[in-house]
């Protein structure tokens, strides 16, 4: 198995992520799990700025391979 698959896609995180910030919103808002979900909201936020910086490097090598070619 690809190691991709054994995580969840970036397109997951960013759903997972759009979904928490929608909590803060919503009537199900509490004080007392607030800390607790942005902390998760966050810890999730840069998950995905890591991949899409581990991504945007793999695209950046493709294009420079192919340019070189």
């Amino acid at each position: 198995m690809p190691k991709n698959e054994s995580k969840k896609s970036i397109e997951a995180k960013i759903k997972s992520l759009d979904q928490s910030v929608e909590w803060f919103y919503s009537e199900n808002f509490s004080l007392d799990q607030a800390l607790q979900k942005y902390q998760d909201a966050n810890q999730l936020a840069q998950e995905i700025q890591q991949d899409l910086s581990a991504l945007k490097n793999q695209v950046e090598v493709i294009a420079d391979f192919t340019q070189s070619e």
